[in-house]
């Protein structure tokens, strides 16, 4: 049996980085160039890449909400100053550029620009957070009660606090730890950016 030849020319590798690992995230895509592996896709924990001849190419990350309607301007902000758009991934989109030592190798020139992209990011996890951390309370609430035995004459509400309720309030939590974590990661990343401007 022949190999077909969109399985030679492709693959597909799965891959977690979070937020605030962006810079991480960029290097290992330089890393696939030099290897000869293009990025040509993005998804959730997915990146599928196409084969070709070993580049230093330069990736990088941008964090941006944007209206569907302005996407394309804002893509083609980035196109004039000599970037190619590859996917997004949510509100985060993929660039690339020849790595050459007389051309900037950076989205935005300077790191006010980077601080701002952050900031949004910053402000996106706590909205998110809000939700999680007022509803938890009272998950929890409903499991002490059930533990107690003041539901335990009721079966069906039982079943559901031990097979539902309980699941969920563990892995809210564990949900809300991860996003606080982000937000105290990302924001050790604009204490670092804001240090270097003083500097």
């Amino acid at each position: 049996m022949g190999v077909n030849e969109d399985n030679r020319r492709f693959k597909t590798v799965s891959r977690i980085f979070f937020a605030w690992q962006a810079e991480k995230e960029e290097n290992w895509l330089n890393e696939m160039s030099k290897k000869g592996w293009h990025l040509d896709n993005t998804g959730f924990i997915t990146y599928t890449f196409r084969k070709g001849e070993s580049e230093d190419i330069i990736y990088r990350l941008d964090f941006k909400i944007i209206r569907n309607e302005n996407i394309d301007d804002y893509i083609t902000l980035f196109e004039d100053a000599g970037w190619e758009y590859i996917s997004k991934m949510g509100p985060w989109y993929y660039f690339r550029t020849e790595a050459k030592k007389d051309k900037n190798q950076e989205l935005y020139s300077d790191n006010t620009s980077k601080i701002r992209m952050y900031n949004s990011l910053r402000w996106l996890l706590i909205i998110l957070c809000a939700p999680v951390a007022y509803n938890l309370p009272n998950l929890y609430r409903r499991i002490i009660e059930a533990l107690k035995g003041r539901i335990m004459d009721d079966i069906p509400a039982r079943a559901v606090t031990i097979n539902f309720t309980l699941p969920l309030a563990i892995f809210l939590t564990l949900v809300l730890c991860l996003m606080i974590y982000g937000i105290i990661r990302v924001s050790m990343v604009i204490k670092r950016m804001k240090s270097d401007i003083r500097e």
